[in-house]
C-alpha cells in the first residue's frame, strides 16, 4: 500500500508540475515571450569574421561577395586585406602619414563595395593622407579601444584616429543581454562572444573579457528555458545599463589618454541623425580637447539599403564630403 501511495502521489506531483510549466509556457508565449528562435533569414552570406579572445571576433583576409539584400538590389563585395583593414578604391601604401577610421557596420560600409564607403570617397579627395577602414562590423567603442591598441603593434606613421559614434554603441559597451544574444543568433557571421566594460570600485574603466552566451537545454524550443538563460545572462551581466554613458565617457578618456602617449589626434565622429549624440560626453571632449565631427542627416528610404536598413552609397556620398569638409579644418 505504501509503495502504491508513494506512486499515486509521485505521479499527482509530476502531473502538477507540468501543469504549471505548461500554463507558464502559454503564458510566456502570449506575452510574446517565446522560445530562443532564429534571426536566420535563409541568406548564405560568406562569413567574414573570426573568433578573436580578445575582441570577440575580427575580420579575416579574403574577398567576399554578397548576393543583394531586395529583388532590385545589387551584388557587392567586401575586400579584407591582410592587415585586417577593408580594401578602398585606392589603397596606398608609399609611405605617407595615416588616418585610422574605426567603428561598426556602418564605417565598415556594410552593403555596398569598396569604392562606395565614404572612407574610400575620401581618399580619393584626401592624397596627403593613407587613410585606412579597420571598422568591424558589430563593435562598439569598446571593442575599437581594443582594436586599436592592438593596431599600434603592427602600424606606423599613424597620425590620426578617427573614431565613430553612434547611440547604440553606448549599449554595445557595457555588455546589453539583448545585444549578446542578437549577436549569438548570428553566429554564422563568425559573432562569437562579446568584451565589454564596467567601472570599478576606483571609478576607472574595467576591462572585462569576451563573454558568450550561456544555453539551457531546449531554449529553442521552449519559452521557459529561453527565460531562464535571460535570467541567468542578465545576472553575470549584473544590470550594467545604468552606467552606458559613464562606461562610454571612460573609454574616450582612456582612448584620448593612450593615443596622447604616441602623440597621435583622437576624432569622435557624430554619423547619427541626432545632433546631440555626443552631448553626454561634452564634458571629457572639453576637458581633454577631443575634436568631434558631426554630419547628422535622416536617414530616408532613398538613402537607405532596402532589405537591410543600413546607409547606401548616397548617403556615404554625404558622409564623405561632410567629413573631407571638417577635415580639412583641422589637419
Amino acid at each position: 500500500m505504501r509503495i502504491k501511495h508513494f506512486l499515486i502521489n509521485t505521479l499527482l506531483i509530476l502531473f502538477s508540475v507540468s501543469i504549471a510549466l505548461l500554463l507558464v509556457e502559454i503564458f510566456l508565449r502570449l506575452n510574446n515571450q517565446g522560445p530562443w528562435g532564429s534571426l536566420d533569414t535563409g541568406r548564405n552570406d560568406p562569413i567574414i569574421n573570426q573568433p578573436d579572445k580578445i575582441l570577440g571576433w575580427v575580420p579575416k583576409k579574403g574577398k567576399y561577395q554578397f548576393e543583394p539584400f531586395s529583388k532590385n538590389g545589387k551584388k557587392f563585395e567586401i575586400n579584407i586585406l591582410k592587415d585586417g583593414s577593408r580594401g578602398l578604391k585606392n589603397n596606398y601604401s608609399n609611405g605617407k602619414d595615416k588616418i585610422i577610421f574605426l567603428g561598426g557596420s556602418v564605417t565598415l560600409g556594410w552593403g555596398i563595395n569598396d569604392d562606395q564607403t565614404f572612407v574610400s570617397k575620401i581618399q580619393e579627395n584626401l592624397i596627403n593622407y593613407e587613410l585606412k577602414n579597420f571598422s568591424v562590423g558589430g563593435y562598439g567603442t569598446y571593442q575599437s579601444f581594443l582594436r586599436l591598441e592592438d593596431l599600434f603593434d603592427k602600424q606606423d606613421k599613424i597620425k590620426t584616429v578617427i573614431v565613430t559614434y553612434l547611440p547604440d554603441h553606448a549599449i554595445r559597451n557595457i555588455g546589453d543581454e539583448f545585444w549578446l544574444r542578437t549577436l549569438t543568433k548570428f553566429t554564422r557571421r563568425g559573432y562569437v562572444s562579446l568584451p565589454y566594460a564596467s567601472i570599478d570600485g576606483e571609478g576607472k574603466l574595467l576591462r572585462i573579457e569576451p563573454i558568450s552566451y550561456f544555453r539551457t537545454p531546449f531554449m529553442d524550443h521552449l519559452s521557459i528555458s529561453n527565460k531562464i538563460a535571460k535570467r541567468i545572462m542578465r545576472y553575470k551581466l549584473k544590470d550594467n545599463h545604468k552606467n552606458a554613458y559613464p562606461v562610454t565617457n571612460l573609454i574616450f578618456e582612456d582612448m584620448k589618454n593612450f593615443l596622447d602617449t604616441k602623440n597621435v589626434r583622437l576624432i569622435v565622429l557624430n554619423l547619427s541623425n541626432e545632433k546631440k549624440a555626443l552631448e553626454p560626453y561634452k564634458r571629457t571632449f572639453d576637458k581633454k580637447k577631443i575634436d568631434t565631427i558631426n554630419c547628422n542627416y535622416e536617414q530616408t528610404e532613398e538613402l537607405t539599403i532596402k532589405g537591410d536598413g543600413h546607409p547606401n552609397h548616397l548617403m556615404h556620398s554625404m558622409f564623405a564630403e561632410c567629413i573631407f569638409k571638417e577635415l580639412k579644418k583641422i589637419t
